[in-house]
């Protein structure tokens, strides 16, 4: 480890569960050299001591003082106002790390002013099998449906932290979604495409996980709070290009054609060779009974990319429905 080796600091809100032993060792297995492991006792005194050290890592214990329970964003800043790295990493007491968790994170190229990174996490079951991955490349604009990684797969530089970026004691769950969008007002977010985590999503009570671990009703409730919240940042988001393609998806799931339209006609100005606008809007305008418009926008997007097949098979399928071909409409 040389001097200029960022100090990285796996923080963990713990409730001294059974599973707590399993997270510190996956957070000392840690193959990145400098590494400190924050632990908050978010039940307080009732935790059990800690050992300074595991497997060579050092170990700090919070207790709250006064001594009490701590709420899921108490215990998450009181890790902030702990933490001495100057990267940070929430690892929830029933998550795990994987031992290239930290170095691919750091070593993955990095755009200019990221300060957020996150990679997948592998979804397990309650009985630990896994059932999928969660955590893809995305835009800001997604923060209004999900959010965009797992807290534990999520590694973020601590100047977001001295810019105010905090837990809103207002949010006793979904608290990390706010947080997650209060960090992208500041910053770009990069996903690294591995999965480095194991999320146990299903086990808990929070009701902000899956299966037994999930409440839909809290959900619902608790989202609305956070686009109140942040309803002038969404606003500002969503007329970015990607958000508008990623809004017109929605709506043509929804049946919205007419919104759709407009969304894609907004992101097509702004981006007037986007391939995937342009079959999504063609397709719209199919469905909307503009055949002239979807033929058009269809065969352009097929010239500037004639190795799409997804864009042949759709401008093959308008002119099957419709009787019509698109050489009838002239060339642009």
């Amino acid at each position: 480890m040389t001097d200029d080796t960022p100090l990285v600091s796996i923080l963990i809100r713990s409730m001294d569960r059974p599973t707590l032993d399993r997270a510190l060792a996956s957070a000392a297995a840690q193959t990145w050299p400098a590494i400190e492991i924050v632990v908050v006792a978010a039940c307080g005194a009732a935790h059990r001591d800690l050992p300074e050290r595991i497997d060579g890592r050092p170990v700090r214990l919070i207790r709250p003082d006064p001594d009490r329970r701590l709420t899921r964003p108490e215990a998450a800043n009181a890790c902030l106002d702990a933490a001495r790295g100057q990267w940070l990493n929430f690892l929830d007491d029933d998550d795990e790390l994987l031992p290239e968790h930290v170095r691919t994170l750091l070593e993955a190229p990095r755009g200019e002013g990221v300060r957020l990174l996150y990679s997948s996490a592998r979804v397990h079951d309650v009985d630990g099998s896994l059932i999928g991955y969660s955590g893809r490349a995305g835009f800001h604009m997604q923060l209004y449906n999900q959010n965009r990684s797992q807290p534990v797969a999520t590694l973020f530089h601590r100047s977001l932290v001295e810019e105010g970026a905090r837990f809103d004691p207002s949010f006793p769950v979904y608290e990390d979604h706010d947080f997650f969008i209060n960090c992208a007002t500041r910053t770009r977010f990069q996903w690294v495409q591995a999965a480095t985590c194991i999320w146990n999503g299903a086990i808990g009570d929070s009701g902000c996980g899956y299966g037994p671990n999930a409440n839909e009703p809290q959900r619902e409730a608790y989202y609305a709070r956070l686009r109140e919240k942040w309803a002038p940042q969404f606003e500002q988001w969503k007329n970015e290009p990607e958000a508008l393609i990623y809004l017109a998806q929605h709506h043509l799931k929804e049946g919205d054609l007419k919104l759709a339209i407009r969304c894609l006609e907004r992101a097509l100005v702004q981006r007037p060779d986007d391939l995937n606008a342009l079959n999504l809007y063609g397709m719209a305008c199919f469905h909307d009974g503009r055949i002239d418009a979807a033929l058009d926008v269809l065969s352009y997007a097929a010239k500037l990319a004639p190795d799409q097949p997804s864009i042949a098979a759709n401008l093959a399928l308008v002119e099957q429905r419709s009787g019509r071909s698109a050489a009838s409409l002239g060339s642009r």
